[in-house]
């Protein structure tokens, strides 16, 4: 009984199990193409800025680049939540500075 037992173990779960691979991030082109975009913009439009408009950009581009950091770089899990939580920083204050922008151009 015991032998049949082991057999019928041996067949559900081999003891050579495969470890689980983790899966690998896409390459994320989109995220790429918008963080190049924002830098042309940035460059192109910077005489044309005022300082507002700057500092939108900046932070912007900053969380863009922590979010694409996060996702493919090997980090611990400490400066993985860091990098996670400063991408969630700048695109808070970014929305926030583009509210106050929106706010002094349209109704002050």
């Amino acid at each position: 009984m015991a032998r049949q037992y082991k057999k019928i173990l041996k067949k559900i779960k081999p003891k050579n199990v495969p470890a689980v691979q983790q899966e690998k991030p896409g390459n994320d082109l989109l995220l790429l193409g918008i963080i190049v975009i924002t830098l042309i913009v940035m460059a192109v439009g910077w005489d044309h800025f005022d300082d507002y408009n700057r500092a939108l950009y900046m932070l912007l581009a900053s969380s863009l680049i922590l979010t694409y950091t996060s996702r493919h770089s090997k980090l611990s899990d400490r400066v993985q939540s860091f990098v996670g939580v400063a991408s969630l920083v700048c695109m808070g204050l970014a929305a926030a500075l583009f509210l106050v922008i929106v706010y002094n151009q349209f109704f002050s």
